[in-house]
């Protein structure tokens, strides 16, 4: 489990490194650059495949929360992007304290 902590850790502060380069040089307007990619074909097979995973992701989180106001909060955050996903494993991860079957199952465990 600590591996999956370290993993998830470098991870957030890799994508947090790219995000902060982006949004640097390029402005917060990256939506743009993502719906418009969808006018390529390979393009739109990746972002589609991205999103459907986002959304499951999402759904999971949902599920795994004892609060359905936090699930959902942070279902949608999780559905925005990386960022907030990352943080979130790492703290499901964290509070799990070892044990798989509570950071996989959460509120079921």
């Amino acid at each position: 489990m600590r591996g999956l902590q370290l993993l998830v850790l470098a991870t957030w502060v890799v994508l947090f490194a790219v995000t902060w380069r982006a949004a640097t040089e390029l402005g917060l307007g990256g939506g743009n650059v993502f719906f418009s990619d969808f006018a390529h074909p390979w393009r739109a097979q990746f972002n589609t495949d991205l999103s459907l995973h986002l959304l499951l992701f999402a759904v999971w989180v949902f599920w795994r929360e004892h609060s359905k106001l936090l699930g959902s909060v942070c279902a949608v955050l999780c559905a925005l992007g990386g960022i907030f996903t990352f943080l979130y494993l790492g703290i499901a991860v964290y509070r799990a304290g070892g044990d798989i079957r509570a950071f996989l199952l959460g509120a079921h465990a």
